[in-house]
């Protein structure tokens, strides 16, 4: 990460996030309360064999291994995984492995998983990447296995201050059609939905800032600067198919 030239905001740029500065997203996301174990739970995966697309620095692959026979962490950006690797040695799971790869080409064999989950995927913006992703899926499935998406719900972009940070027309418009793509494209191919709630809470001011803002951008910075806010209510939504 790169402290000493790090600015005071990356303006949801996630793709500088993930390149450049993983320790912030890894922080992020281990503040960040995604029910993972509402998902092991209700989908029940226990001892099961589970893809994690898109794991990130390994978050939500360290919350499902618990219960998992084996879980296999597919993301594409190195910085990331080394990151994820580092937690592994950490952490000592032994049902735990790290793989490079991307939502729709997943490298592992036909028909050996019961469950491909992908938990704020956040390269799935496009109809045409939801469709992709959906197909690379029951490739690696077996019969019966499912498909777990876990999205920001619409109209939820960064929690409950969206309409703070989501302000210019040009961005607004942006995320409305990709908000559509998401939501409609998991509607038409016929994925169950469920709405969980959950509240971030960060430790100080400073620390909201120095990740939630960071990420987010000046809007949110002034708004929790403002109001001397240190949690962020969320709304998840769950997208699930058996295939």
């Amino acid at each position: 990460m790169k402290d000493n030239k790090r600015p005071e905001t990356i303006e949801n740029r996630w793709d500088i996030l993930y390149r450049d500065y993983p320790e912030v997203y890894d922080t992020f996301a281990r503040e960040e309360d995604i029910p993972v174990k509402d998902l092991v739970e209700m989908f029940e995966m226990q001892g099961k064999k589970v893809i994690d697309i898109g794991s990130g620095t390994g978050r939500s692959t360290f919350e499902i291994a618990p219960y998992a026979g084996e879980v296999i962490g597919i993301e594409p950006e190195e910085s990331m995984i080394r990151i994820a690797r580092n937690n592994l040695a950490n952490l000592k799971f032994k049902n735990v492995v790290f793989k490079k790869g991307t939502s729709d080409s997943i490298p592992l064999p036909e028909h050996e998983f019961d469950f491909v989950v992908s938990i704020t995927g956040g390269s799935f913006f496009l109809a045409e990447d939801v469709m992709r992703f959906v197909k690379e899926a029951e490739r690696v499935l077996t019969r019966n296995g499912h498909i777990i998406f876990l999205g920001v719900s619409p109209g939820w972009y960064g929690g409950e201050l969206e309409s703070v940070i989501v302000d210019n027309p040009d961005f607004r418009k942006h995320m409305d059609r990709l908000e559509e793509n998401v939501d409609g494209t998991f509607i038409k191919l016929g994925f169950d939905i469920k709405d969980i709630y959950q509240t971030q809470e960060f430790r100080s001011l400073d620390h909201i800032l120095s990740i939630y803002g960071f990420i987010f951008g000046k809007n949110a910075i002034e708004y929790i600067k403002a109001n001397n806010k240190t949690t962020i209510k969320w709304c998840f939504r769950i997208y699930s198919k058996r295939v």
